[in-house]
């Protein structure tokens, strides 16, 4: 059944975002059958059409935390996934703060929308559930939004999704065995910002995890104006771990990687 994943975007921070110099609409896992848009920021209807994956056919939606980066689109995602709220389907997982709200957070997922789907969940650090054939395993982060999460996917191969946050001493445990890590990286190496992961940290936990395959995206101005291909090629040299930074419209065929190393598996 294969396993690649689309990226819509791969903007992070405020400006790059508003300024849209790279795109907000999150990713599209496809995995053992199920197709699942994770974090469908601003944007992620329109880049769907230009990057040609149909959203009627999800099985899944994933909201990690409550920052619009993260959920403009959900609705609308949510909308296609019942083709057009005439078909009650679809499981949505997000934390408490996506479905309940909180102190500083309203809920950003309506009754209405939330009655049309098949299913809806809330997870905290260490929960699971599942999609279809996939398990999904919620992970803890550090960060802003206090109840943000990480996600791994479990079916044939296993892939960790880290969500925002910066890196905190016991976090590779939560991605132990996975085949794949994909990295929220905001800032290069040497340059922090509080709750966001830089080059430096995102080194430190590819090289505890050592997947196959590390991705990095969600970049910043900064890390865009120090090039974020360069910061890649630096965490490979210095973990041994194969890494990419994922651009717009990027889509990486898993399966070909494995069989076919580097050659055919990028479009």
């Amino acid at each position: 059944m294969g396993m690649n994943i689309t990226f819509f975007g791969t903007a992070g921070g405020r400006i790059v975002i508003m300024t849209q110099t790279r795109a907000s609409g999150g990713f599209v896992l496809e995995m053992d059958g199920e197709r699942i848009h994770v974090d469908p920021g601003p944007g992620a209807l329109v880049r769907a059409k230009q990057y040609g994956v149909n959203l009627r056919k999800l099985t899944g939606l994933i909201v990690s935390h409550c920052h619009p980066d993260h959920y403009t689109d959900a609705e609308m995602v949510i909308e296609s996934m019942t083709e057009g709220t005439r078909k009650k389907r679809g499981i949505l997982i997000g934390n408490e703060h996506v479905i309940k709200g909180g102190d500083e957070y309203r809920p950003v997922i309506s009754p209405f929308h939330l009655r049309i789907l098949e299913r809806y969940e809330i997870l905290k650090p260490g929960g699971k559930t599942k999609i279809g054939n996939l398990e999904i395993i919620a992970t803890p982060t550090k960060h802003g939004e206090e109840k943000a999460l990480g996600f791994v996917f479990k079916g044939s191969k296993t892939l960790g999704y880290c969500g925002d946050g910066e890196y905190f001493k016991g976090q590779e445990k939560h991605f132990e065995g996975c085949d794949y890590l994909l990295l929220n990286v905001l800032r290069p190496r040497n340059v922090k910002w509080p709750e966001h992961m830089n080059t430096n940290q995102a080194a430190k936990l590819i090289g505890l995890v050592k997947p196959s395959l590390a991705i990095i995206q969600h970049f910043g101005m900064i890390m865009l104006k120090a090039n974020p291909e360069k910061e890649a090629k630096w965490i490979e040299k210095e973990t041994g771990v194969k890494t990419i930074a994922a651009r717009d419209g990027m889509r990486i065929d898993f399966e070909k990687f494995s069989k076919h190393g580097l050659n055919k598996w990028i479009k």
